[in-house]
């Protein structure tokens, strides 16, 4: 009987190391959004630079001029969410170190991952 039992516990331990071990290293990574992306407003007259800065914190700073407004973010599937403190969602997508994101009243803008 105690054989038995050693060899089942040998078997649960062996389990209880596998799991997060593949969980760990068997997913595959996803990109990590966190950082400093540029666009230029093409629509604008004056071409003004957009920032949007990603903090890995889930807090962000978008900048256009002199003017920033912060926000939260987080990501939801493929998706990044940008929710401003007016109560707006902003929905956009992140492709090759870019991010494409639809701006109410305005076209969809490209931000390009600087840093």
């Amino acid at each position: 009987m105690r054989k038995e039992y050693k060899r089942r516990s040998g078997t649960w331990l062996f389990v209880l190391c596998l799991v997060p071990a593949v969980l760990v290293f068997g997913c595959g990574s996803k990109p990590q959004p966190a950082g400093t992306y540029v666009s230029e407003a093409m629509a604008s007259p004056r071409h003004t630079e957009a920032t949007l800065d990603l903090k890995d914190n889930g807090v962000g700073i978008w900048k256009v001029g002199d003017e920033e407004v912060s926000f939260t973010w987080f990501m939801k599937g493929d998706e990044l969410r940008v929710h401003t403190k007016g109560g707006g969602v902003l929905v956009g997508t992140i492709e090759d170190n870019a991010i494409k994101m639809a701006i109410p009243g305005s076209n969809e803008m490209a931000f390009k991952k600087v840093r």
